[in-house]
């Protein structure tokens, strides 16, 4: 899917501690057109909830209601975006406590309420993982992203025609010093400790279930190296959206004798180029700086440029 050519830089911020911090963040939002619409005669949408957790299996009770939570905040995401479509009512019979199952025929929910369409939540699955190990030594770092998948169906009122809508998400968490591998498994975040990441992954993922019928808007935090003179600087330019200065700083350096200095500054020209729209030419930096020298950075941006 080609993105528009409006994309804007949302903000910046700082993922490490402030100060003299090795990286820093600039989420890039992009827009993408609707692909399908809903017939506006009947644009009446209907959404219920069909997923019922199975305590049995998932026994710790916090976990349970921060999936719980997660799953209400996609189902709020999907109502929220929905509505914001030219001609479209909801009615949202879902509950966020208890989060109640309903079972009732499709056909008689859509008679009953007048709907001409109904969305069923009917999956939805969390959790955190480790992203990527960046860096040698003590200096290396570990990364973990926050993963929500969500299962919609689409049904029309008859209750025969339906469209699956599975969506993704694939969000940065945090970051800690990594000091090995068993280490790792004591540190590494949990879901019933991280609601908030939970349920924000959660409304993306709901975000990317009903792309085809939204004008839908990815936020890519994009990581950047800040760490060494020239790089912070360039760093504070892209964060000021200065593009054109930043370009003057790292352009040169990615021809450095410095491997490392140049496969840094080919990534941050990368995501400048990806702020710009110009998506050919990030993943053309991408994969130099990949090959100067492997890094996680470069890698995750070369494989979501590749779906584009």
């Amino acid at each position: 899917m080609k993105p528009l050519v409006f994309i804007c830089l949302l903000f910046a911020g700082v993922l490490a501690s402030c100060g003299s911090a090795k990286y820093a963040s600039v989420p890039v939002s992009v827009n993408y057109a609707a692909k399908l619409t809903l017939n506006p005669d009947t644009a009446c949408v209907l959404i219920i909830n069909r997923l019922a957790f199975d305590s049995t299996k998932i026994t710790n009770k916090k976990k349970l209601g921060v999936l719980r939570s997660g799953a209400y905040s996609a189902i709020a995401a999907a109502q929220k975006q929905l509505m914001q479509l030219k001609g479209v009512r909801l009615i949202n019979l879902a509950d966020s406590v208890p989060f109640t199952v309903n079972t009732d025929s499709i056909k008689q929910l859509a008679a009953n309420h007048k709907a001409g369409y109904v969305l069923t939540l009917d999956n939805f699955t969390a959790d955190i993982v480790l992203n990527g190990i960046d860096g040698t030594g003590a200096d290396r770092l570990a990364y973990y992203n926050t993963k929500a998948t969500v299962q919609f169906t689409l049904y029309e009122a008859n209750g025969l025609y339906f469209k699956k809508l599975k969506g993704e998400a694939d969000d940065p968490q945090s970051e800690s010093t990594y000091q090995g591998f068993f280490a790792e498994l004591i540190v590494h975040p949990t879901i019933k400790r991280n609601g908030a990441a939970i349920s924000y992954s959660a409304r993306n993922a709901a975000l990317n279930a009903l792309k085809d019928y939204l004008p839908f808007s990815i936020t890519n935090n994009r990581p950047l190296y800040n760490q060494g003179d020239e790089l912070h600087a360039a760093v504070l330019q892209i964060q000021a959206g200065r593009f054109d200065m930043a370009f003057k700083v790292l352009n040169p350096l990615v021809d450095s004798a410095d491997v490392q200095l140049a496969s840094r500054a080919a990534y941050n020209l990368a995501v400048i180029y990806e702020a710009q729209g110009d998506m050919e030419e990030a993943l053309e930096l991408a994969k130099q700086s990949d090959q100067k020298q492997q890094n996680v950075f470069a890698a995750t941006l070369i494989a979501e440029l590749n779906k584009e």
